[in-house]
């Protein structure tokens, strides 16, 4: 059995996918001839944007650099799509303001917001592929994993305590037990009690029931 090695991108990535089909789904359910489900789609779709934009400079800072210096090619097209994304974000954000539920276009216009919004999310899905696929292998050839986990170390200590809060209120239900176990674990052995404490906080308001409950267990039996 080989040794799986050091990923960084993991548990983020499972987050995001949640965060963005959470908001695909929103958007496919809004009656855009209602004006407070439009306003409701409006914020979550700036909530949503935002963490992408947040995660995408993060990435720019840490990790792209050294994508660069071990795989400039996949370096050159991953940076090429943030750009884009950050463009057709724009875009879109542009489009759904322009959605007034009182005129009659307004089913119009916000299924076309729909259809752009399922074509942004399918391609972040596949940017987020590549990562894993295509840069992560080149990092591995290129670099040992003490290096990839002081790059991660050095992002996470980069965030402010709300931005860590809101990714983790996505990345907590999308892990699997084992993941989330080794997570808690992790943090519960190396940071200060108060930051476990609100870690666990946070997990019991954001994850399912059962899940929290199993969370529990596992960390008792620890």
């Amino acid at each position: 059995m080989g040794f799986e090695r050091y990923n960084f991108y993991r548990e983020v990535h499972k987050g995001i996918r949640a965060l963005v089909g959470s908001l695909v789904e929103q958007a496919g359910r809004t009656d855009f001839q209602d004006g407070g489900e439009v306003a409701n789609l409006r914020r979550a779709t700036a909530e949503t944007f935002e963490i992408l934009e947040e995660h995408a400079r993060h990435e720019a800072r840490f990790v792209a650099p050294l994508i660069r210096a071990h795989a400039r090619e996949v370096g050159r097209v991953i940076d090429g799509d943030h750009e884009d994304q950050a463009r057709v974000m724009a875009g879109l954000v542009a489009g759904l303001e322009a959605v007034d539920a009182t005129d009659p276009s307004a089913a119009a216009k916000g299924h076309a917001f729909v259809v752009a919004l399922s074509r942004l999310a399918g391609e972040l899905l596949v940017h987020m592929a590549d990562e894993e696929e295509r840069a992560l292998p080149a990092l591995w050839a290129g670099v040992d994993d003490a290096c990839l986990q002081r790059t991660h170390q050095e992002l996470l200590a980069s965030l402010a305590p709300d931005e860590m809060a809101r990714s983790l209120g996505w990345m907590l239900p999308a892990m699997n037990a084992s993941e989330r176990l080794a997570m808690v674990t992790r943090v519960r052995g190396t940071a200060p009690p108060e930051a476990f404490r609100s870690l666990m906080g946070l997990a019991r308001r954001v994850l399912p029931p059962a899940a929290w409950e199993g969370l529990e267990r596992q960390l008792a039996a620890a």
